[in-house]
């Protein structure tokens, strides 16, 4: 996308209306003449039903108004536009309507300046209605009507223009409208032409034949029309965009990128409408705005820096007062600092804000001071439980209610990261719901469910944190308009990724493509690495190591640290214990970049991959996560641990901690965790039966069995081929114990098969 750069500030006046007549206008006006000449003034009187020609009903005469409506308020269109939105069937405009319309536009393109004057001077004199006393019959269309100040403003316009601009006018039209209408069947000129004969008057004629006359002198004179043209060039205007029309498209597309992407327009097409816009009103500085938004969906820089400076610099070049000067250069910081945080460009943006505070205390905006507060919490990594507290307080004070609320819930945040007790933590996101009720903050209020989900998550509690997710849905569907996209589709992703975690992977993709229609630019990240992380559990089950180092890879461009510890994941599954140790070891780390949850997790991967330390490294890993209240991460850990106990012979204690550990595990939602919790249970049990000096019998036997074909169906769901080779491997072992020859010939066919994908692969 290129940048719009218009740097010099136009010499026409802020205030005055740069408006023009265009093709557009007069192809409307001809469309409401049209009707109004043909149908609206009969339309009152009573006509038999056999003269109405199925036209003249109540239903036409709506969606006809609605036409108009809409002809009036969007930009200018080209006439083969005009032709597909009369003709598509939404307004439901009948055949007989619509031909006599193209009749009349070809009657006007193919005669002189005549027809277009009379059709000023029919609407002024006969429809519309001037506001004058109601002596006369009452008029076809009322004065401040839309349309009827549609009508007037362009009369205005149009009486205004000279006579080269009016005739350039026309010829425009005739330049748009013929190569179109040549190509309709069944419009004929001869009598067209001998229609217009006979009603035009015999002077008229007397002129058409006197123009003629003219034109064929001027052709032998052999005058150079391009030469002409280019000396009139100024009579020419380009400008199809009137300042009303600058004003509802931007207001429309401004309020759809925040609330509802995928009906707003797409970045290339908006920007091209943005470039046509600054061509027809440079005095728009609003449009700078707009394209700052636009740049900011597909992530370019020196685009969004260039509009959001261009944005303010020429709105604080209207303003006389100092004051109002002092607030756009401040507001102007703040937004540089945001522009710069979106960009992850943190000490540009923490210099803005120090800019932006600086002049903000000057004249005491305590406004701009709590935003420029609030951006300064989530920058800096220093001091955040003082800013946080005192712009909880201000904020209050100050009755600033969206800022209250965000602070309430950044708390929170603030609190689950320095291992605070989850009843306080809920207790602070209760005081910001109903602080959001109550302010009709309902943008909040999805964030609210969504930090909950989130949080509920973290403490291992994953189905409730799926109930806040769908909640989040549930209120876009019951308010039909979506009022936080980013809610939206953080909750659209979190209900992918459990879809994942249950082993729903023909479910998921379509839920993928949902959300990328939906937020095909911005908070694209959420479902692409949603969508990367269905590609690499998919590989990782099914033992594809490229495609799984490719996916991992690829969510990188999203998050770098989940892109190590996949690949950490990998490694380790690929026996590659240096690489995976190497991979993930500076994740280890207790800093501010480095989360709980990605500290833990680099310990588990260290941990499988350095036998010898693995005790250690699991039991610190298991005090950090009860220090933290993470209970899914603790049960994880034990059953690594009650993994290396088996190894060091220790059943019984490995089996005591798993079967503590298996209600924690099952609280989840993760096919893999139950299944692989279970695969160690009867390890432990088998383990345990040998060091007792206790034969299997084969009622156990059959039992480990029985179960071991419950265990291999999910890992079979899941497509989990590491594992089910294991399982299928025991259950041969069984079979052959228990004399099933059968059974063990099915398992040892299986396992061959399995081997024969991995050899493919």
């Amino acid at each position: 996308m290129t940048t719009i750069d218009f740097t010099a500030i136009p010499n026409t006046s802020a205030n005055e209306i740069q408006e023009n007549v265009t093709t557009h206008n007069i192809l409307v006006l001809t469309l409401i003449n049209h009707y109004i000449k043909q149908y609206a003034k009969i339309y009152p009187k009573p006509i038999e039903k056999s003269s109405l020609d199925n036209v003249q009903t109540s239903k036409f005469h709506r969606t006809f108004s609605m036409l108009a409506l809409h002809l009036i308020q969007c930009p200018d269109l080209t006439f083969s536009e005009l032709i597909n939105l009369i003709t598509c069937g939404k307004y439901q405009l009948p055949q007989t309507f619509i031909q006599s319309f193209y009749m009349e536009v070809y009657q006007m393109t193919n005669t002189n300046l005549n027809v277009v004057t009379e059709m000023f001077k029919n609407l002024d004199g006969s429809s519309l209605d001037n506001g004058l006393p109601k002596v006369l019959p009452v008029k076809v269309i009322n004065g401040s009507s839309p349309v009827g100040i549609f009508l007037r403003r362009v009369m205005v316009f149009f009486n205004k223009m000279q006579f080269l601009q009016t005739e350039a006018v026309i010829k425009e039209v005739k330049i748009h409208c013929s190569a179109v209408l040549k190509k309709m069947p069944g419009l004929k000129p001869k009598e067209i032409v001998s229609k217009e004969k006979e009603d035009l008057s015999p002077e008229t004629i007397e002129m058409v034949k006197i123009t003629k006359t003219i034109n064929e002198i001027i052709e032998m004179i052999n005058i150079n029309y391009q030469e002409s043209s280019n000396q009139n060039r100024k009579y020419y205007k380009t400008r199809s965009w009137s300042p009303r029309q600058v004003e509802l498209f931007i207001a429309q597309q401004v309020k759809l990128l925040k609330i509802n992407e995928s009906v707003a327009l797409d970045p290339p097409t908006l920007h091209q409408k943005l470039k046509e816009i600054l061509r027809a009103n440079p005095d728009h500085f609003d449009v700078h705005y707009l394209n700052y938004l636009n740049c900011l969906r597909v992530k370019e820089y020196c685009g969004a820096v260039n509009s959001v400076q261009h944005y303010f610099s020429r709105q604080t070049f209207r303003v006389i007062n100092v004051d109002e000067k002092s607030r756009g250069y401040r507001y102007t910081s703040l937004n540089m600092a945001i522009l710069n945080a979106f960009f992850n460009h943190n000490e540009e943006a923490i210099s803005y804000l120090k800019e932006s505070i600086a002049v903000a205390h000057q004249v005491n905006d305590h406004v701009c001071l709590q935003h420029a507060l609030m951006w300064m919490y989530t920058l800096s990594k220093k001091n955040k439980s003082t800013m946080l507290k005192c712009s909880v307080t201000r904020s209050k004070e100050l009755e600033l209610h969206q800022i209250t609320s965000f602070s309430l819930q950044s708390m929170a945040q603030y609190l689950v990261e320095n291992a605070e007790s989850p009843a306080i933590v809920f207790e602070i996101l209760k005081k910001s719901e109903i602080y959001n009720y109550f302010n009709g903050l309902t943008d909040l209020r999805m964030t609210n469910n969504v930090q909950k989900a989130a949080i509920w998550n973290t403490y291992g509690y994953q189905r409730i944190s799926t109930i806040h997710s769908l909640l989040v849905l549930e209120h876009d569907q019951c308010n039909k308009e979506v009022y936080n996209i980013e809610s939206k589709c953080i909750a659209m992703c979190n209900i992918i990724n459990d879809l994942i975690a249950h082993g729903d992977y023909y479910l998921a993709p379509i839920l993928i493509n949902e959300v990328s229609h939906i937020f095909p630019y911005t908070h694209c990240k959420f479902w692409i690495m949603a969508e990367q992380y269905l590609n690499f559990t998919l590989a990782m089950n099914r033992e594809e190591w490229p495609k799984a180092e490719l996916a991992a890879k690829q969510m990188a461009t999203v998050n770098v640290t989940e892109s190590a510890l996949r690949l950490g994941e990998m490694y380790l599954k690929k026996e590659d214990f240096v690489a995976a140790t190497n991979m993930v070891k500076e994740l280890m780390k207790n800093n501010e970049e480095n989360t709980v949850l990605t500290r833990l997790r680099a310990y588990l991967i260290v941990a499988k991959a350095n036998e010898s330390a693995a005790l250690n490294l699991l039991m610190d890993a298991k005090l950090i996560a009860i220090e933290y209240h993470l209970m899914y991460m603790i049960a994880i850990i034990n059953v690594e641990i009650a993994i290396v106990l088996m190894k060091y012979d220790f059943p019984h204690k490995a089996l005591r901690l798993l079967q503590e550990t298996k209600q924690h595990i099952y609280c989840g939602i993760n096919v893999y965790d139950k299944a692989y919790t279970d695969l160690q249970i009867i390890k432990a049990k088998m383990m345990v039966n040998i060091v007792d000096e206790f034969d299997h019998s084969r009622e156990f036997l059959l039992k480990i069995y029985n179960k071991l074909n419950k265990i291999a169906e999910k890992f079979r769901s899941i497509e989990a081929i590491t594992e089910l080779k294991e399982i299928v491997y025991l259950q041969a072992l069984i079979a052959d114990e228990l004399d099933m020859k059968q059974n063990r010939n099915k398992h040892a066919m299986e396992f061959r098969h399995l081997e024969e994908h991995k050899v493919q692969q």
